[in-house]
């Protein structure tokens, strides 16, 4: 399975986004021509350039235009970090062209995007100006995006949507949709694997992605505290990651009891291998992180550990998911992932083995 970093991760290209991109917006929100709203729907373009999470919870828009009316036609504009994901969905939605954007150079990306024409461009980033610049040049009859509080995005839209924090990611997804007249009650959901439960598989993930993503770590002497409770009822444990993750998988390994019971994918297993384990897992135990969302979209019984981000917020949302939300008060404290907080994971700290064990017993 592959991390990227380079595009969602990069400080120089959110410096360049804030400080160029605003001043950029608001200029071309000044010569934004006045539009109406397309009395048909043929073409959909959808914008989402990050993170797998994000594009999981999508895959519940997608289902709802896809009810709406299965013979339009939707493009999927992606970046790096979520385009192989996003490929895996074709199989599940015959309608759905996906395209893989240049981030980094920005005025190819705006050139592969006015090569389609579309009715609509639903712009699903909360905070990149970038994007709005994107929406700002697409070949469509009608643009619609997010308004984010101190984010100076939402002057290119035709019409803007506030993006709250207190409710579910997915409802301000759905809340974009409703602009253009689609309102469905889908949830995010993959169904392109198999799901055969293999009763003796738990797969842990450990390595959350994304900006300051060590916020989101769970304390290494919990995980191991946790795998040598499991592995000593004869469980097979599988610890999931990326290339980026596998020696910290093996040094969690080598301090573990009955470590023959303990299997390492991250770095061998591509995403879709990664997805068909998740599927035939008895348990799946992970951080806040995309593999937290595509556990939850394929129904797995799941325990979510969620520190300095809300469960409210970005939580699974399968009936039988269990959320271990930090305690503390000042828990959560990020909203858009880059936001200030404390640099050390104390939220994350107080969630005790104990409490996870006794959660894993119920699952069990």
């Amino acid at each position: 399975m592959k991390k990227y970093d380079s595009e969602r991760g990069s400080s120089l290209l959110r410096f360049f986004d804030r400080y160029l991109g605003i001043p950029i917006v608001f200029l071309l929100g000044i010569f934004k021509r006045k539009k109406t709203l397309p009395n048909d729907i043929q073409r959909i373009a959808l914008l989402k350039t990050a993170a797998i999470g994000d594009t999981t919870i999508l895959t519940a828009i997608i289902k709802d235009i896809e009810d709406y009316d299965a013979n339009i036609k939707i493009t999927l504009f992606t970046g790096s970090s979520n385009y192989e994901f996003a490929k895996l969905l074709q199989t599940q939605y015959k309608n759905l062209d996906v395209i893989k954007l240049p981030i980094k150079n920005p005025l190819k990306s705006i050139k592969y995007i006015r090569s389609k024409q579309f009715d609509y461009f639903l712009d699903f980033g909360p905070w990149p100006r970038l994007n709005s610049i994107f929406s700002f040049f697409s070949n469509s009859n009608y643009r619609v995006g997010f308004k984010t509080d101190n984010q100076y995005r939402h002057y290119v839209y035709d019409k803007y949507v506030l993006h709250s924090k207190d409710i579910h990611e997915l409802q301000n997804y759905k809340n974009i949709l409703k602009v253009i007249g689609i309102k469905k009650d889908n949830l995010p959901q993959i169904n392109f694997v198999e799901k055969k439960i293999i009763e003796s598989n738990i797969v842990i993930h450990m390595f959350p992605g994304g900006s300051r993503s060590y916020l989101k770590e769970w304390p290494e002497r919990y995980w191991i505290d946790t795998i040598n409770y499991l592995t000593s009822k004869n469980y097979q444990i599988y610890l999931t990651g990326a290339k980026v993750d596998k020696m910290s998988a093996e040094i969690i390994k080598e301090q573990c009891k009955y470590r023959e019971q303990i299997n390492i994918t991250a770095g061998e297993f591509s995403l879709a291998d990664t997805i068909k384990l998740l599927a035939c897992s008895k348990l799946v135990i992970s951080v806040d992180t995309g593999i937290m969302h595509i556990a939850s979209a394929l129904k797995c019984n799941l325990i979510a550990l969620h520190g300095p981000t809300s469960h409210k917020r970005w939580g699974p949302l399968n009936n039988n998911a269990i959320v271990l939300q930090s305690p503390l008060k000042c828990s959560p404290c990020i909203n858009l992932g880059f936001d200030n907080g404390c640099n050390v994971n104390r939220c994350m700290q107080s969630i005790y083995v104990d409490k996870v064990i006794e959660n894993i017993d119920k699952m069990l």
